[in-house]
């Protein structure tokens, strides 16, 4: 992973009902931004994190990614707000890990893929998929 100040990696979510921060899980193997990934597509997918808003990766006390669902119109959005471009572009080349394996291949991917469509942002520091399968739906 690109050059951080810690080695301290955590994926962190706020509560839909309470808003309030909990710790899902402390990163200490295999890819920080590949378990964000694959944390991010079973988010998706309504697969985990149901009771969360939102999904956070840190590196310490900085915020390296923020994942949320966003419903307009009808159609379900996952957006995906980096701090640097660097992280974004990290996101871009990784493939997905799960816990305990540190191995990158397609868990979710395929799935995510099937329902999600990246769209075009002009945003450097944002990731956008549109969901294009009414199926989704909550």
């Amino acid at each position: 992973m690109g050059v951080y100040l810690s080695s301290e990696f955590y994926i962190c979510a706020r509560d839909i009902e309470t808003d309030r921060y909990e710790n899902v899980d402390e990163l200490k193997e295999g890819n920080p931004m590949s378990r964000f990934k694959h944390e991010t597509y079973a988010y998706g997918l309504n697969k985990k994190h149901k009771q969360y808003k939102t999904l956070y990766l840190y590196c310490g006390y900085n915020r390296i990614a923020k994942t949320s669902r966003l419903e307009e119109g009808g159609v379900m959005y996952i957006n995906i707000d980096f701090s640097t471009a660097e992280a974004a572009l990290e996101w871009d080349q990784c493939q997905e890990q799960i816990a305990s394996v540190a191995v990158d291949i397609a868990w979710l991917e395929r799935t995510f893929s099937q329902h999600y469509v990246e769209m075009n942002d002009d945003d450097v520091y944002r990731r956008r998929y549109q969901n294009y399968r009414m199926s989704m739906q909550k």
